[in-house]
């Protein structure tokens, strides 16, 4: 008895003692939201698809399904922030799901007793969800550069294109692996970037399946910006080139076999200029997102299609008093007219929205299981909005006028 007492001292002293030498301030922060969607008519359409599918061509009916839908969501995020040393920090973001949350309901437990039915009607286990690393990366301050390296978010502007998901709603974030070094000089900065933005290819035989670098996703650029805090002056251009391998599991239709349908190599270049001014009261931003490159094999294993897409988003905001602000956003986000040769479709950031439900929903997903309902991009629209909010210590109430229109239409 004695010589347990000494042994489980000895250890619990030793833990405290590790403990103590090792420890590590760390910081958390996160955001936990639940909300519920009703919508009605998601099939936008009164086209019967219940006996023949394939009647109506383009149709976003429904076969055999209920064109209203209900569902209950939860973002649940956390973002630890440990010092390592007066140096070093490392930074993530820890969520579950695919949309930085779940939804209510998913990923229940099935089959309990092996019949191929759930017996156990009330007494079924609560659902299950994995965690997901978003982010974990180190920032390392130098004397000449602050060093990010590691799985990182990136964002640009006004958020357009290149979005960090900051807000407590947005369900998506612009992830990268990979480096990046902010170099300061007064008012400009300098930081190029490189990321590896896939790596993985199902069908190597010789790796099992493991990266090897032959079948990657790579972008490297930089953005160079001036900002002056003295004259409330944001003027940043952005310039990356992405590139893919012949055959990779991001972006190929089909990498089964190789006689298989492949996009085939890709290089695309996107230049986004921005610039944001205030004066006093008024605040007016402009931003821009030009894409031009080698964009592969569409449409069929034979066309080789080039891309020219642009978008364009300007916004005016003025603050009538501390409870009050109006303001003005307009955009046109380029569609494809459907030639084979040349592809002309931006898509902006699913976190970009101009309304509470124009745009915000993709229906076609609740009669498909490979994306989520959130997964909507605004494309091949000019758009217009005026808006007012108000803000007071509880509420904030917003209000807006909205007009979009499609830029390239469906013809034969």
């Amino acid at each position: 008895m004695n010589n347990k007492f000494r042994l489980t001292s000895l250890g619990l002293f030793s833990a405290l003692s590790i403990n103590s030498a090792m420890a590590l301030p760390i910081d958390w922060t996160g955001v936990f939201g639940a909300d519920t969607h009703l919508l009605s008519n998601t099939c936008r359409t009164n086209d019967d698809v219940t006996k023949d599918p394939t009647a109506k061509t383009g149709t976003q009916g429904l076969a055999n399904g209920d064109c209203d839908a209900n569902f209950q969501t939860y973002t649940f995020r956390l973002n630890p922030n440990i010092i390592i040393n007066d140096a070093v920090t490392l930074k993530g973001e820890i969520s579950t799901g695919h949309i930085r949350g779940n939804f209510a309901g998913s990923d229940s437990a099935n089959n309990q007793d092996g019949s191929g039915n759930n017996s156990y009607f009330f007494t079924t286990p609560a659902q299950r969800s994995a965690l997901n690393m978003n982010q974990m990366y180190m920032e390392m301050y130098a004397d000449t550069a602050l060093i990010k390296i590691g799985r990182l978010s990136r964002h640009f502007g006004m958020g357009m294109v290149f979005d960090n998901g900051s807000d407590p709603w947005d369900r998506f974030i612009t992830m990268y692996d990979g480096i990046e070094a902010e170099m300061k000089i007064g008012n400009f900065s300098v930081t190029p970037h490189f990321a590896k933005i896939s790596s993985y290819n199902s069908n190597q035989t010789d790796r099992q399946g493991e990266p090897a670098g032959n079948y990657d996703v790579r972008e490297l650029g930089l953005v160079a910006k001036y900002d002056n805090k003295n004259k409330d002056l944001v003027a940043s251009i952005l310039y990356a080139k992405r590139s893919s391998e012949r055959r990779n599991t991001l972006y190929n239709a089909n990498t089964t076999t190789a006689a298989s349908f492949e996009r085939g190599n890709t290089e695309v270049t996107v230049i986004e200029p921005y610039v944001s001014k205030r004066w006093s009261k008024l605040k007016v931003s402009a931003e821009a997102s030009l894409q031009s490159g080698d964009y592969g094999k569409v449409y069929d294993a034979n066309t080789e299609s080039k891309i020219s897409a642009q978008a364009f988003i300007g916004e005016a905001k003025y603050d009538l008093n501390p409870k009050w602000d109006i303001g003005f956003l307009a955009g046109q986000v380029s569609g494809d007219d459907g030639s084979t040769d040349r592809f002309e479709a931006t898509y902006l950031h699913p976190n970009f929205h101009i309304a509470d439900l124009m745009f915000r929903y993709n229906y076609a997903a609740i009669n498909e299981g490979s994306r989520s309902i959130f997964d909507s991009s605004i494309t091949n629209t000019r758009f217009y909005k005026l808006y007012a909010n108000y803000k007071s210590d509880n509420w904030t109430w917003k209000g807006a006028f909205i007009m979009a229109n499609a830029l390239e239409t469906a013809k034969n």
